[in-house]
C-alpha cells in the first residue's frame, strides 16, 4: 500500500510543480521525510495525511486514488430502503417544522374509565 501512496503524493505534488522542499514547508514536515513517503520507506499516519492533503489542496481520499479501485461499486439502496429512508426523512421533516413553530402535536384523547361495579 506504501508504494502506491508514495507514487500519488508525488504525482500530486509534481502535477502542482512542487518541489519536496516546498511541500514539505506548506505541510510543516521535513522534505526528507516526503521523500521517503515517495519511496515508501516512511508509513505516514493520519495527522501527516490530513497535512499533506491540505498542502497539496486536495482531499485526503485523493491520496488514495490509485489504491482505491476505480470499478468498486458502493452500497446500492434497494427500492424498500429508499422508500423507508424518504418516509423517515418526510417524518423528520414535519417534525421539525412543529418544533420551529413550537406547535407541539396534541396528545391523543384517553379513553374514559370504565365504573366497577
Amino acid at each position: 500500500m506504501l508504494r502506491p501512496l508514495g507514487a500519488q503524493l508525488r504525482r500530486l505534488r509534481l502535477e502542482r510543480k512542487m518541489s519536496q522542499e516546498k511541500l514539505a514547508e506548506l505541510a510543516g514536515l521535513n522534505y526528507k521525510y516526503i521523500g521517503r513517503i515517495e519511496l515508501a520507506k516512511a508509513d505516514p499516519g493520519a495527522d501527516v495525511l490530513v497535512r499533506l492533503a491540505r498542502a497539496l489542496a486536495v482531499h485526503v481520499g485523493e491520496l488514495f486514488e490509485t489504491i482505491t479501485p476505480g470499478d468498486a461499486a458502493g452500497y446500492r439502496f434497494s427500492p424498500a430502503d429508499i422508500e423507508t429512508v424518504t418516509g423517515s426523512l418526510d417524518m423528520l421533516t414535519t417534525l421539525f417544522e412543529r418544533i420551529v413553530a413550537r406547535q407541539p402535536r396534541a396528545l391523543p384523547a384517553r379513553a374514559p374509565r370504565r365504573r366497577r361495579s
